[in-house]
């Protein structure tokens, strides 16, 4: 059994301006790798991706390929990977997961004939199981967490399959598949020792703009303390690694979680620096744990603001109030860490007056702004209301990056000129 996992072929994803391995990918491969002749292959890095993927697919002839969709806005990358795979090796099988194909498994069969299978929500089981089905040549649809469309064109998917309980039972991210002294990795702002790692999946929230809660079925889970601890360590003794982007939904949901964090990193000394993602509401409550947090190398916090009116976060069923994301930004900057807000631009009844109060709300408290036009995900609450409403202008995915406005506001029906304002304040 041959097995090439690819990271497609993909423009630059502009939140992070940043090449990185997929942490996901990583991990998927290290719980293959254990009983399957792996291979992985991140195209993203590559001077002559297509190229170079259809040559070793050629090269390889791969019983089964694997394809990660980070984002909706990579979808045709994927798909036009797939193709690829299958004009190169027409024996080979082509499985794709990620968010979008996860959430939209019928449509994304139908449009790309190329994908025999799409790995639906957590894939390290569902892919270890589908591997050694097609190994053994055992009926696939025994498989829990698969969809494909069946001999008759019908769609089949073979259930929902249960999330993995404890995450340190999941071996550590196949780091050594990648070749981690490639110059492109990093963020671009924090240099080349930076890094993006995963310790926790999934978030309880329900915000109706976010594909992640969907995606992991609005729970949360995460690595213990030591496992963290045991990670970072391997990261800057093996690979020199000193700053990591933590992607975690939320990192400190529970303060167990953070104490114990705290606890771990300040034992180990590894004098890493970490950013975490959280919520103004958890910022608020774990105010006493912020000097401890700076201590153990946290110096930043990204912090989903979204907004300056209620209505709007409302809207969004964000489940915060004004007065805690100005509390939360004030306790950041009062024990010394910074802020990165996130926010959104062009619900439908924003106006240009609350662009420029939003960043009037901000300019006291923000280091960094990362700002999205909103953008009606498949499989959202938000894209079946907007649906519903006929307000979504655009289907093509290759314009769903959070910079191109895809549905209209009440004030500016022209799509271009939502776009113009989100570069315009990106530059400001």
């Amino acid at each position: 059994m041959k097995f090439l996992l690819v990271d497609p072929p993909h423009k630059i994803w502009e939140f992070l301006r940043a090449w990185v391995p997929s942490p996901a990918c990583l991990q998927l491969a290290a719980y293959v790798e254990r009983d399957f002749d792996i291979e992985f292959m991140d195209c993203t890095i590559m001077e002559n991706p297509w190229g170079d993927l259809e040559e070793k697919v050629k090269r390889l002839r791969p019983d089964v390929v694997g394809l990660s969709t980070a984002c909706t806005y990579f979808v045709y990358d994927t798909m036009n990977a797939a193709m690829l795979v299958k004009e190169a090796s027409p024996e080979s099988v082509v499985i794709a997961g990620g968010a979008h194909p996860s959430l939209t498994p019928e449509q994304t069969l139908r449009e790309c004939k190329a994908i025999d299978y799409i790995c639906v929500g957590e894939g390290e089981i569902t892919l270890h199981e589908f591997l050694a089905a097609i190994e053994k040549k055992e009926d696939i649809s025994k498989v829990k967490g698969l969809a494909f469309l069946d001999e008759n064109n019908s769609f089949v998917y073979t259930g929902e399959r249960p999330l993995i309980e404890d995450l340190d039972t999941l071996p550590m991210p196949a780091y050594h598949l990648y070749n981690m002294d490639h110059p492109y990795i990093g963020l671009p702002s924090e240099g080349k020792r930076s890094f993006v790692v995963n310790f926790a999946r999934g978030c309880p929230y329900d915000c109706s703009f976010c594909s992640e809660s969907v995606f992991w079925r609005r729970r949360w889970r995460s690595r213990s303390p030591a496992r963290i601890g045991e990670e970072c360590e391997l990261l800057k003794e093996k690979y020199d690694r000193t700053l990591f982007y933590v992607g975690d939904n939320i990192f400190n949901l529970t303060r167990e979680r953070g104490e114990g964090f705290i606890k771990e990193m300040l034992s180990r000394k590894t004098g890493q620096k970490f950013w975490f993602q959280s919520r103004s509401n958890l910022i608020i409550r774990d105010e006493d744990l912020m000097d401890g947090f700076r201590d153990a190398g946290v110096y930043q916090f990204m912090v989903g603001i979204e907004h300056s009116k209620q209505e709007m976060l409302d809207n969004i069923n964000k489940r915060v109030t004004l007065e805690e994301n100005k509390k939360a930004m004030q306790i950041l900057k009062k024990h010394g860490l910074m802020v990165m807000a996130t926010i959104i631009i062009g619900l439908y009844d924003e106006t240009r007056k609350d662009r420029n109060d939003l960043m009037q709300f901000l300019r006291p408290y923000v280091d960094h702004l990362g700002m999205n036009v909103i953008t009606p995900y498949p499989g959202t609450k938000f894209y079946e209301e907007m649906e519903k409403l006929g307000r979504i202008k655009i289907k093509d995915f290759s314009k769903y990056d959070q910079i191109q406005a895809v549905m209209p506001t009440r004030e500016e029906p022209d799509l271009n000129q939502i776009t113009d304002a989100h570069i315009s304040l990106m530059r400001k």
